[in-house]
């Protein structure tokens, strides 16, 4: 018995998330696309600038493919998924690991803050001292925190 790897081919949906403006820059098949667009991973607009359905967004869609919070959401582990769900209410990342607080970086999820507040590049950890820089929530990780599925 196999089981499905989901969601296919996240590959695509890294990139996208990477992507400053969140597009989809390669798909693969349209099946996956597709699967992409049912499961509400990705979307695409009308010629209007408004969300299309699912079901004809590939026929009547214009411009790129659209990454959304629960596609961001999608193509995280465990502890990343920890990290994103724990900030605080001001976005800011406590008690997370260097290697996942820099691949939530990677995928544009979390920014670098000096104590000022400005962005910095990385956490500014020179092997000796440790971290200078505290991890924060971008717009797109905070969209994917609120992609969260409710709990009962």
């Amino acid at each position: 018995m196999t089981v499905k790897a989901y969601p296919p081919a996240p590959k695509h949906l890294r990139a996208a998330c990477a992507h400053p403006s969140g597009h989809l820059t390669s798909h693969g098949s349209r099946t996956t696309l597709q699967v992409y667009l049912d499961d509400r991973l990705i979307y695409r607009n009308d010629g209007d600038g408004y969300r299309l359905p699912a079901s004809s967004a590939q026929a009547q869609g214009v411009g790129p493919y659209i990454i959304t919070g629960a596609g961001r959401r999608a193509i995280l582990n465990d502890s990343q998924l920890a990290a994103v769900d724990s900030a605080d209410a001001d976005g800011a990342l406590r008690d997370v690991s260097w290697p996942t607080a820099a691949a939530l970086a990677r995928l544009a999820l979390v920014e670098y803050r000096d104590a000022d507040g400005t962005p910095q590049p990385t956490d500014g950890d020179d092997g000796r001292t440790g971290p200078k820089h505290r991890p924060y929530l971008t717009p797109a990780g905070i969209d994917a925190a609120r992609a969260a599925k409710p709990r009962p």
